[in-house]
């Protein structure tokens, strides 16, 4: 089994417990376009034409918390809205891809994150040298119903652990990750198995500045093809991860300032 299919499959199958969780490439509600058991197929498809277009090419993944219910719970594809399949078609994937919901034709779902992150992409001239995941890949859910986001428990971060190792098993060259957020620095932490290369604060709530900055100042520069040696040092304002730290309670502070 390739390694696209391989993850896609692990995808499908959900976390261990999947209470409070929606996920997109198996479920389906009346949300979905016609037709509603055939709308995580497409999603599938979508994420699997993402990943071939970065297999070859990819050199940096941004890791985030979850999926929101207006943006990857739509795609199949994390930070990525119906906007972005469309509108930003060829910097998404090698062919068009489509859209799921049920009001795609008039109203694409919008995701404010996503737009920030796709615009700063775009302006690095680097849409197939980034990879875009989130700690607990499945989109958790509110009591309020599945129109609504939370943020992961621990025991989902947990089982986002094993995604990850499957995705990286897609790539053809180690990525440099950076961590959007605490909850996504906070993963990294906790799973230990992957080097961090900073903490980028998280475009939503009053981040986008801040996250504009730290993508220009400390990622650009890890996109392109550098030999290991030559890599560039990542600039102070972008703050290391707390699993790259000597001790991570005695400067939490430095990334949380920053995430």
């Amino acid at each position: 089994m390739e390694p696209i299919e391989h993850f896609l499959e692990y995808l499908e199958a959900g976390p261990r417990d999947p209470a409070g969780v929606f996920n997109p490439w198996r479920d389906h509600d009346e949300r979905d376009g016609a037709p509603r058991s055939g709308m995580p197929k497409r999603r599938r498809e979508n994420l699997a034409a993402y990943l071939e277009a970065r297999s070859k090419s990819a050199r940096v993944l941004l890791l985030g918390e979850a999926p929101s219910h207006r943006g990857c719970r739509f795609s199949g594809i994390a930070f990525c809205s119906e906007t972005e399949l469309l509108h930003k078609a060829p910097l998404v994937a090698r062919r068009s891809l489509e859209p799921t919901s049920a009001n795609a034709a008039e109203k694409p779902q919008r995701e404010r994150s996503a737009f920030v992150i796709w615009d700063e992409i775009e302006r690095a001239g680097a849409a197939h040298q980034v990879v875009l995941w989130n700690a607990f890949p499945w989109h958790p859910h509110g009591v309020q119903g599945v129109a609504t986001n939370r943020k992961p428990r621990p025991r989902e971060v947990a089982d986002g652990g094993e995604a990850m190792r499957r995705l990286l098993a897609c790539f053809s060259h180690k990525l440099s990750i950076f961590a959007v957020g605490r909850v996504a620095e906070a993963a990294l932490v906790r799973w230990g198995a992957h080097e961090c290369a900073g903490c980028i604060r998280h475009p939503a709530q009053g981040g986008e500045a801040k996250f504009r900055e730290q993508f220009r100042t400390g990622v650009v520069s890890r996109v392109y093809f550098y030999p290991p040696w030559k890599i560039p040092a990542v600039p102070a304002i972008l703050p290391r991860c707390a699993a790259t730290r000597p001790s991570a309670t005695a400067t939490a502070e430095r990334c949380a300032s920053a995430c």
